[in-house]
């Protein structure tokens, strides 16, 4: 919750509807000089028009109209965007029969550099069906300094889709972020906090002077701390000398008092003394640590039943009891189905040893696939109520999962269900997935654990598993459970035609096993792959095949979860800064591992540099001795895609002294 007071910044704290509109001819009410388009705008004049029967604002429209899947055209117009700026893109869309296994009717923008190679852009998810007018929005990440000449902005329906839409009110207008950003790091789980707890309540500080013409010395930052019942205040402090843009400020547990717990964190100018923002964090103090079923700790490990649980699983549908033996016969410990299973199905679970991640993702009135039980807002508490009622004490539920890449427009009522689970719940944590990337730690308030769901086979690198972790990872600020989404899917099922399905193909298994290590490397700690029924639906991979390979992955992950559960202290290892080397170290057992992955289709070789000698390094996959030069030295070849686990012995008394192999794992 910010506030904002101060009038210095009043103008460049204004809203993003109060900063001018970019876009040309937003509610296409000027018409084209011989075209059936409105002026400023390019497109298909076979597919696209300005509608005068149309609107929901003044007297004219931009319509879409197209009858054919395979035909895919934009609508569009040069704007011209600043490089390290944001910017928030609106449109108004109205949608008939809008058809195809994709998001509907939306709008972008995309920019290039000098040479035309695309950088980037912002993609909101669009409409489908029948609606009425429906506000369609999206921020743009960072327009990348690269950048020259005029992005593009287009108003469009997506790939394979057919049907009828209209757009009016079309807007891209500066965006600036708030100057103060704060995450509550530790307690990372329920904001509870207990006795025996960490020392230290930790609140993560960001600071976003960029847009205002501020720098860091004309700043100070205040906190203080409230019980909320005597709403007196139990610590206060302030930094005068504010020195890096993001930092951790830390405040003593103890000072906190037994109930609810309020941390007011506020920006203030040094010379008017003013309050730029401020944000309000919640902390409830327990008389002592509650034992739950399914936990969280201070690690973002989950707990089942008291110890560290490595979510591995995949999307499913609905549960059947043949398909469930086939799955169960492998290294997966869980499944997410979309269907919400009965008490059979989730008795089913159970008796296989698996535990379900239970879906309640769609349960918000007015969405795509929401149920047609729930008729208005009225209908989803007590929907969600009783399936709670209903299996949160079932030995099988993992988690509940509450948003599948809904808008950050509807973030109050994600917010608002994430609080109702935990009323209803006190034993399980919620989990969300996201496409929006570069919006993760605005949705903080929504989820307890998040994944997001890089899928680039085959148009996209296969670093972007990697990638996407780290920022999902930075997003939270290394402080909530990451459960990974890597693609194990054929992109063909999802296209109608025959000359797109031969565009795609399913991921091999060396591009799906560098995808998996990559999100463990880059601070997974669990991984749910999509999905269980695409690979029955590939017409151009057998399903035993492709089975057969993601089960080799998940082996090799499950065979080593000790290890990547672990929290003992590893040891610093360095290496250079290779954009094709996704790693990290761990230790287990006094045994110290190196997880190294290589996320191109070339061969390359690195040198990590330890900090102590070693007396040997084994590939704990194929049981392969790496030489080690000067015993300080370790130096790594990788073919294409390829993934080192390499246990390191005897490197002094504290590590793997006693080192024996024991994993029997295949990677």
């Amino acid at each position: 919750m910010v506030c904002i007071s101060s009038a210095i910044l009043a103008a460049a704290l204004a809203s993003a509807g109060e900063m001018p509109n970019l876009a040309a001819n937003p509610g296409f009410e000027a018409a084209a000089d011989g075209s059936a388009l409105p002026a400023q705008w390019g497109g298909n004049t076979n597919v696209y028009s300005r509608d005068t029967t149309v609107a929901r604002s003044g007297g004219a429209s931009l319509k879409f109209q197209n009858a054919d899947a395979g035909r895919y055209v934009l609508c569009s117009q040069p704007i011209e965007l600043e490089a390290g700026a944001r910017y928030e893109l609106s449109a108004w869309v109205k949608t008939e029969n809008i058809e195809g296994n994709e998001s509907g009717a939306t709008l972008c923008i995309e920019y290039r550099n000098t040479e035309g190679q695309y950088l980037g852009g912002a993609y909101p998810a669009g409409v489908t069906g029948t609606r009425d007018w429906t506000l369609v929005q999206g921020v743009t990440p960072r327009i990348p300094e690269e950048k020259a000449g005029p992005c593009s902005l287009a108003c469009y329906v997506r790939q394979g889709m057919t049907g009828t839409a209209w757009w009016d009110d079309v807007s891209v207008r500066r965006f600036r972020e708030y100057p103060l950003s704060v995450v509550l790091k530790s307690p990372n789980y329920r904001n509870e906090i207990t006795r025996d707890g960490p020392r230290d309540v930790v609140v993560f500080v960001e600071l976003n002077l960029r847009d205002y013409g501020l720098k860091l010395e004309d700043v100070v930052l205040r906190y203080v701390a409230y019980a909320e019942e005597a709403d007196q205040p139990v610590l206060s402090g302030q930094m005068d000398a504010i020195t890096a843009p993001s930092f951790d400020l830390s405040l003593r547990a103890r000072k906190f008092e037994e109930g609810g717990n309020r941390i007011e964190v506020a920006l203030v100018e040094k010379s008017s003394g003013e309050a730029l923002a401020t944000e309000t964090l919640r902390v409830t103090r327990l008389a002592e640590r509650v034992t739950r079923t399914v936990d969280v700790d201070e690690h973002n490990r989950l707990v089942v039943d008291g110890q560290p649980f490595f979510p591995l699983g995949m999307y499913w549908s609905g549960i059947g009891q043949e398909q469930l033996d086939l799955y169960a016969d492998s290294a997966f410990n869980c499944l997410m189905p979309y269907g919400m299973p009965t008490q059979e199905q989730m008795d089913m679970a159970q008796a296989k040893g698996l535990k379900v991640i239970y879906s309640v993702k769609d349960i918000y009135h007015d969405t795509t696939y929401c149920p047609d039980i729930i008729t208005s807002r009225d209908d989803e508490t007590p929907f969600i109520r009783g399936k709670v009622e209903a299996f949160r004490d079932h030995p099988a539920l993992l988690a509940w999962y509450i948003n599948d890449e809904l808008p950050l427009s509807m973030l109050d009522r994600l917010a608002a269900r994430r609080e109702l689970l935990e009323q209803l719940d006190s034993d399980h944590p919620t989990w969300v997935v996201l496409y929006q990337v570069d919006e993760v730690r605005r949705y903080l308030p929504s989820f307890h654990a998040i994944g997001t769901d890089p899928y680039p086979i085959p148009a996209r690198p296969v670093a972007l598993a990697g990638q996407w972790t780290r920022q999902t990872v930075d997003g939270v600020c290394g402080a909530r459970p990451v459960w990974m989404v890597p693609q194990v899917f054929n992109w063909a099922n999802y296209k109608k035609t025959p000359e797109e399905k031969a565009q795609h193909r399913a991921p091999t298994l060396d591009e799906m096993r560098s995808m998996a290590w990559q999100c463990i490397a880059e601070g997974a700690n669990g991984l749910v792959f999509y999905s269980w029924f695409d690979l029955h639906k590939d017409a151009a991979t057998p399903f035993d095949e492709q089975w057969a390979r993601v089960k080799q992955v998940a082996a090799g992950i499950g065979a080593l979860t000790p290890v990547l559960l672990s929290v003992e202290e590893a040891p610093t290892i360095e290496t250079g800064d290779e954009p094709w080397l996704n790693w990290t170290v761990k230790k287990h057992e006094g045994t110290v591992y190196l997880i190294a992955v290589n996320n191109e289709p070339e061969k390359h070789v690195a040198a990590f540099s330890l900090p102590k000698k070693a007396r040997k390094a084994l590939d704990v996959s194929t049981g392969e001795e790496w030489p080690l030069p000067d015993r300080r030295r370790l130096e790594l070849q990788f073919e294409p895609y390829e993934v080192h686990v390499v246990a390191l012995h005897g490197m002094d008394r504290a590590w793997g002294v006693g080192f024996s192999l024991n994993l029997d794992v295949t990677l």
